[in-house]
Order: C-alpha cells, then sequence, then structure tokens
C-alpha cells in the first residue's frame, strides 16, 4: 500500500499544474490567502476524486438515485483514501441523533426499560405465561386464587350461544361483575364485563403444570390476558402478555423504536434504570456518561455511550444534551462535535477534511482538538486542515502555503505577535443599551453607535444568538425579553450571511444594469434596437440561448461522471455573437465578465457609479476576482468582503452592520484587508457589531462585550 497521496497535474479551482506528495498517516495543513489555491486542492481536488471513486464502486442498480461526479482537472490522483469532508452542513437532527447515541438508549430501553402507565403511572409489564404463577405467588401466598379470562364481546352478542360454546368447552363458571355465576343458571342477566373462570387454584412459587395450562387457556380464550384475583380479598393482578398496568388494568402495544420519536408520551413514560429516556436526553452529556457508568451494566452499548461521552467532554461540550438541535449550536460547537463523531466512528484508513478548525477554538480547546487528532491519525486514518491558526499550524506534521495556485513550504509559522490593547472606555454620547436575563441567558452591556463592537467570548457563549436574537429584533423595532434603550429609530440593519442567488460578481456589485446600459445607449445598439436586456443575463434576449448565458452545458449523469462542456453557439462567451460584437472602447459586454475588478476600475474610471463600486472591491482586496465568476465560488471571506464593500458605498448613521465570526477561516492578510473596511464602514458613521474571538478583530474594535464572563 502506499504511503503517500501523490498528484500530478492538478489545474482544478485555478491550481498551476500542481504535483503534490502528501503523506498518510500525518496531520497536514493546507494554508494561504483566499483563492490561494488551499480550498481547490483540498475540495476540488482530493475529496472530488475521492466522490468520483466512490461512485464507480458501485454497480448500476446501486448508482440509480445518486448524482454523479465530475471528471477532476487533473492528470493523475494515486494512493488517495476515502475523503469525509467535515465542513458548515448540519448533518442530523440533534446531537444524540447524530452521535449514534439515542438508538443505542433506545435499544436499551427496548431491552431493560421499565414502562410506567400514562393514566394511574403504576409499573406495566407484561408476563410470559411461565412466570404468572411465582409472580401470584408473591402477592398472594397461601390463598386460593381465580384464573379469569376477560371476554372480547361486543354489546347485543348471542349469550345463550356464547354460554352454549363455554359449556361445550368444559368451563362451568363465569364472572358477571364481581360475582361468579354458574352457566347452568336458569337466568343469566348480563349487565357488566364477563370473564370466564378458567380455574381455581393456590398459586405456589414451584411452578405446576395445572397452574400453566389455566393460564395458557386462559390466553387464548382472551387474546394474551390472563387475570388472577383472590377469592378472600378480591383484589386482581392483570399478568397480560402484552405490556399491562399492574394497578389499573391498562394495556399497551409491545414497545417499538416509534414510540421513541420526538413528542411521543412514552419519552417520559419509560425509564432505564430510574431514568426516564426524556430525562437522559435532556441532562447534560456529562452527566449523562456518569449515569452511564454507574448504572448500564458493562457492555459494547455502555463502552459505547461512555467513550463517546467521554471525547465530547474533553472537547469541553459536556454541558450540552443529547436533545439538542444541531442548528443550534455554535460553529465551534459544531466542529468540536464532527471531530467527536470521527474518533467514536471507529473508521480506519480515511482522509479527514476539517475547515478551519483553529479559527473557532480558544487556545486550550485547540491544544486537546490537535491531541485528538493525533490519536485519530494514529488509526490509520490522515486528517488535513484548512486552517490559519498558529497553534494549529505548529502542531501539524507537514504545512503547506498556497500562493498564487501554487504550493510552497512556508518560511517560518508566521504566529503573530501579540495584540495592541485599546484604552477602550465608554464615552458620553448614544449607545444601545440591554439588559436583563432570558432564553439567551443574562445580559447587562452597552453598544456605542457609530463604533465598531465586537462580542467576544468562548465557542458556545451565545455570541451568534445575541447578534441575531437579541439585537436584531431590537433594531427592527420588535419586542424582546430584555430591557433596552438608545436602539434608535427607523434603522437600516443588514445581515452579512452567505452568499445569496445571484449569478455574477457583476450583479452582487449591483453594477451590471448600468453597465448594460452603457452598451445598450451605443450607436450600433440603438440602430439594432437593443435596449438593457440584451446586454444583461438575467433575461432572455442578449444571452446565449443555447446555454442561458452560463457559457458550458452541464450534464448530470446517473451512471458515469458528470459532464461540463464549453457551449459551442457561444464558445463560452455566454452572449449571442452579435451582442458580442458591439464594443466600447474596443470592450465587448463578454470581454467585461472576463475582466478583473482592477482591470474593470480602470477601464470604466469615468463612470462614475460603477467606478465607485469596482473601486471599493478593490480596496477590499478584491482587485483578483473575475467579474464573471458565480458568487457561489468565493469563499467565505472573499464574500463577506465583497459585501462590505458594497455596504461602503451607501452606508449612513442610520445603518447598523450585524456579522458573525468575519475572520472565519481567513488568512491573517485577508482578516487585514476585512478589518481596514470594517473601519471604513465606521469612519462612513455605520455602526458595526461583530461576533468574534480572533485577536486580531477584538483589537481593532472600539468596543468589546465580553459574553463569556
Amino acid at each position: 500500500m502506499q504511503k503517500t497521496i501523490k498528484i500530478r497535474g492538478a489545474r482544478a479551482g485555478g491550481l498551476a499544474a500542481v504535483d503534490m506528495d502528501l503523506p498518510l498517516g500525518k496531520v497536514i495543513c493546507f494554508t494561504g490567502r483566499c483563492s490561494g489555491g488551499r480550498r481547490a486542492m483540498a475540495l476540488d481536488v482530493l475529496y472530488a476524486e475521492s466522490r468520483r471513486r466512490y461512485m464507480h464502486a458501485l454497480d448500476p442498480v446501486e448508482r440509480e438515485g445518486v448524482s454523479g461526479a465530475a471528471q477532476v482537472d487533473v492528470d493523475e490522483v494515486s494512493g488517495l483514501p476515502p475523503a469525509i469532508y467535515l465542513g458548515t452542513e448540519r448533518r442530523g437532527r440533534t446531537l444524540g441523533d447524530y452521535l449514534q447515541l439515542e438508538g443505542i438508549l433506545i435499544q436499551l430501553a427496548l431491552d431493560y426499560g421499565q414502562l410506567h402507565c400514562g393514566d394511574c403511572g403504576g409499573v406495566c409489564r407484561g408476563y410470559e405465561a411461565a412466570d404468572v404463577e411465582a409472580a401470584a405467588a408473591r402477592r398472594f401466598a397461601n390463598g386460593r386464587c381465580l384464573i379469569l379470562a376477560p371476554l372480547q364481546l361486543r354489546s347485543g352478542a348471542d349469550w345463550p350461544g356464547v354460554w352454549r360454546e363455554l359449556r361445550q368447552a368444559g368451563f362451568l363458571r363465569v364472572m358477571i361483575g364481581a360475582e361468579v355465576v354458574r352457566l347452568d343458571s336458569a337466568e343469566l342477566e348480563i349487565d357488566a364485563e364477563v370473564k370466564v373462570v378458567v380455574d381455581r387454584l393456590v398459586p405456589t412459587t414451584d411452578s405446576s403444570v395445572r397452574f400453566l395450562e389455566s393460564v395458557r387457556v386462559s390466553r387464548s380464550i382472551s387474546s394474551g390476558q390472563t387475570l388472577v384475583q383472590a377469592v378472600d380479598s378480591g383484589d386482581v393482578l392483570h399478568l397480560n402478555q402484552q405490556p399491562t398496568c399492574g394497578e389499573c388494568g391498562r394495556q399497551y402495544d409491545e414497545l417499538a423504536a416509534e414510540d421513541f420519536a420526538p413528542g411521543r408520551l412514552l419519552l417520559q413514560k419509560v425509564s432505564l434504570y430510574g431514568r426516564t429516556i426524556d430525562e437522559l436526553q435532556t441532562m447534560p452529556m456529562a452527566a449523562v456518561r456518569a449515569f452511564a457508568l454507574e448504572a448500564i451494566a458493562a457492555g459494547h452499548s455502555r463502552d459505547k455511550i461512555v467513550d463517546t461521552l467521554g471525547e465530547a467532554c474533553g472537547l469541553g461540550l459536556g454541558h450540552l444534551q443529547l436533545s439538542r438541535r444541531l442548528d443550534s449550536l455554535s460553529a465551534g460547537e459544531w466542529q468540536r462535535l464532527q471531530l467527536v463523531a470521527c474518533l467514536s466512528g471507529g473508521l480506519m484508513g480515511i482522509l479527514y477534511i476539517f475547515d478551519d478548525l483553529g479559527g473557532l477554538l480558544a487556545a486550550e480547546l485547540i491544544s486537546a482538538a490537535m491531541d485528538r487528532l493525533k490519536r485519530l491519525v494514529a488509526r490509520g486514518n490522515t486528517a488535513l486542515l484548512l486552517d490559519h491558526s498558529p497553534a494549529v499550524i505548529s502542531g501539524a506534521d507537514e504545512v503547506w502555503e498556497f500562493v498564487a495556485g501554487a504550493p510552497m513550504r512556508p518560511e517560518s509559522e508566521n504566529i503573530p505577535g501579540e495584540m495592541p490593547v485599546k484604552d477602550r472606555q465608554l464615552k458620553d454620547g448614544t449607545a444601545l443599551v440591554v439588559s436583563g436575563e432570558s432564553g439567551v441567558g443574562k445580559l447587562d452591556f452597552a453598544l456605542p453607535h457609530g463604533s465598531l463592537n465586537c462580542l467576544t467570548g468562548p465557542s458556545g457563549c451565545g455570541k451568534t444568538r445575541v447578534l441575531y436574537e437579541v439585537l436584531h429584533p431590537l433594531l427592527k423595532g420588535r419586542q424582546v425579553e430584555y430591557e433596552a434603550s438608545g436602539t434608535g429609530r427607523n434603522n437600516r440593519v443588514v445581515e452579512i450571511g452567505t452568499p445569496g442567488k445571484r449569478a455574477t460578481l457583476l450583479d452582487e456589485l449591483g453594477v451590471f444594469a448600468s453597465i448594460a446600459d452603457l452598451y445598450a445607449a451605443s450607436p450600433a445598439a440603438r440602430s439594432r434596437g437593443w435596449g438593457r436586456d440584451a446586454f444583461q443575463l438575467d433575461k432572455p434576449g442578449g444571452r446565449c440561448p443555447s446555454c442561458e448565458g452560463r457559457g458550458h452545458h452541464f450534464f448530470a449523469l446517473e451512471f458515469l461522471e458528470d459532464i461540463s462542456l464549453v457551449c459551442e453557439s457561444c464558445a463560452g462567451r455566454r452572449f449571442r455573437s452579435e451582442i458580442a460584437e458591439i464594443t466600447m472602447r474596443g470592450v465587448s459586454i463578454a470581454d467585461v465578465l472576463e475582466m478583473s475588478v482592477a482591470r474593470a476600475s480602470r477601464h470604466f474610471a469615468r463612470e462614475q457609479k460603477v467606478q465607485k463600486r469596482l473601486a471599493a472591491a478593490g480596496e477590499c482586496g478584491l482587485g483578483y476576482l473575475q467579474l464573471g465568476c458565480g458568487v457561489e465560488a468565493l469563499e467565505q471571506g472573499e464574500w463577506l468582503r465583497l459585501r462590505l464593500a458594497v455596504e461602503s458605498t451607501r452606508t449612513s448613521g442610520r445603518t447598523w452592520i450585524l456579522i458573525d465570526h468575519p475572520a472565519s477561516g481567513d488568512h491573517d492578510s485577508d482578516i487585514g484587508a476585512t478589518t481596514k473596511a470594517l473601519r471604513g464602514l465606521v469612519a462612513r458613521g455605520a455602526t458595526v457589531v461583530v461576533a468574534d474571538q480572533h485577536p486580531a478583530i477584538v483589537a481593532a474594535a472600539d468596543w468589546v462585550v465580553d459574553l463569556g464572563r
């Protein structure tokens, strides 16, 4: 078996025909600025090639319903193990579901759980026929008992016919209500429940054949029911085959896994060694682990629970509950939870790809995470980290820095020095003040208007929730369960999240229509009657009808690799040939889409609105991006700076900008461009609130609120 992954001629995602040898069984770190090629190598080459090979390993029947994987733009990849990408997508419903512990607890409840009646709280259980006599003897020691079989008959039944059949079967008595009567009585009035008296016996702890046969007969008559009633006291035991409350006699179906679905009553009625399933799922994971060690018998199930929760506690997740929804976790908690799942999964020979693990964790947690990555690798796996954290870089076995599409060994670990500490005092002026205690916890802080404010604190302390569940509704004029003052009126609130649905960078900058107007106003366009729509891609008209302005055709095949082909009609130019012939200063609209931001800024220097947006993007360090690229292809840091560039051209003193983790996954140089853009927004009068713990963001802030204290 090869001990390295050999990559030859990788060109996907802008890589410069890269050749690399990556060692297996190591912790590898890819670092570098946005669009440098690190993500392209990890995701567009290694992960994509692994997916393609997995699809090819399936037979034609298994491939049905599975989307194909496109051919990777690389000459050769050898020695590549199966790859798993641990990104931002939340896969699962709850922590217990994701860690596969929910199913283990349910199976333990099915095997050893105790059902309690929903009416009276009594203990419910079912009895095998051989166990009935011993249970009756414990309750009615040395006392005569009736073995009864309730008749499952509807009102209006042919009672004379029933009595005749019972006599023919050899039965002599029935119980009607609380009275035992003979079947040969002259007349029977039916106004209560009827039970057949199968036998009258004294139960003993030594099983008797007669008692066992009586139980079996009663169950054959009454669909699994057996009642044992003391002759002297009249007390009744419900010793049915199906689970039955020993107090009130309510019967239940046999427990099944479906009974433990969220919201079902049985979650609160089935106990496992003294704890209901609902209690176990809502306890902190550290407490569940302690319970498992104390109460659950040694075995595979207990080992799985204890080991998995032990890893979670070691990564600072012991306070979370198994019932916690994944979409309520912070980004750092989700990253650590994925690492726990990798450790507890027991897989070997896997290439795990982690994205920005170190950037979301405090220093002490990074150390714990790196220790666990080393253990994951020691089991025969390989860990590939896309990260810029100095602690991660220094702990990795091999580090590659990607620059302009090519990997190289970094000359130094580029560990930043101490950030300068600002003298931060709340000066006279307007501030948003929030106080009180509610769903997010106890809050008491102020955010000065017209400042760069930073909500900081360890992962899971509530930074994101404060941003979106408290500040956003307050600034929009909605009520929250906190006291607030200084919110202002008629605020313009901007949340910068994930990329939208717009197709190109030119669309997102908001200048595509303005450029289209310039071309539509040219003499050649006017003479042919072509308006703005002819020079845009979002509407039919001038765009290529064959590829609908995409420049290529994409075919998702079930049994072969997905295929992406350059459109033959427009040769990838996106517009009809006659539209592409219209030029301004020697450049067509198709040429504009192929321009970089920096070149377009120079080309449209005379067009104030267009040049203003392009120049703003250039100031945010995005001059290298192509105007026609899709925004979905941008890295998160590039997308953020693109939005900041747009906002810098239209912000005002009423603007509040809320950003979650602006430094997420970025190189220090890119973070510098981001902080410069944030400071520029504040200089134009905006109030910016960011949630982040990166030292560079905290150092750049005018006001810091530490939610972790």
